[in-house]
C-alpha cells in the first residue's frame, strides 16, 4: 500500500493569532512560516493555515463532535490526542491564557476531553486516554 500524507487547509484573517495559538498554546511543531501562511506537523498529517483578508470566522459556538455532548454547530471540528505530559502542558497553557473552552476543566468521558476554540472559532477537542493525569 502506498504511503499517504494527510493535509488540512484552514483560512484566517489574523495569521499572528493563529501562529500563537497553534505554536504556543497547542504546542504543535511549526514547519512552515511565511508572510501569508504557516503549517504544522501533527504525526503524519500537515495542518496548513493561510491568511485571507476576506475570511469571516464562524460564530463562537462549539461544533458538534462525537464523544462529548454540548456542541451545537454542524461544522468541522477535530480532536488532538495527547499523551499525559502534553495534555497537562496544553491544559495549563489554555487555562493560563483564558482560551475559550467548553468545560471549565477537562472532563472524563471514557477519555479526557477538553474542547476549545482557536482564534477563528474552530473547535479542537484536546484529548488524553490516560486516566490518571494529576491535573
Amino acid at each position: 500500500m502506498a504511503k499517504r500524507w494527510g493535509f488540512t487547509y484552514l483560512f484566517c484573517n489574523d495569521l499572528k493569532k493563529m501562529k500563537w495559538f497553534y505554536s504556543d498554546i497547542l504546542q504543535l511543531n511549526l514547519i512552515w512560516d511565511d508572510e501569508g501562511s504557516i503549517a504544522f506537523k501533527i504525526g503524519e498529517h500537515q495542518l496548513s493555515i493561510d491568511y485571507n483578508e476576506d475570511f469571516n470566522p464562524p460564530s463562537n459556538k462549539f461544533a458538534i463532535q462525537p464523544g462529548w455532548q454540548g456542541g451545537t454547530e454542524p461544522r468541522i471540528g477535530w480532536s488532538l490526542e495527547c499523551d499525559r505530559e502534553d495534555f497537562n502542558d496544553i491544559v495549563h497553557s489554555i487555562l493560563s491564557n483564558q482560551i475559550p473552552r467548553y468545560f471549565i476543566e477537562p472532563k472524563w468521558k471514557g477519555y479526557w476531553s477538553f474542547p476549545v476554540l482557536d482564534p477563528m472559532n474552530h473547535t479542537i477537542e484536546i484529548t488524553c486516554t490516560e486516566k490518571d493525569l494529576h491535573l
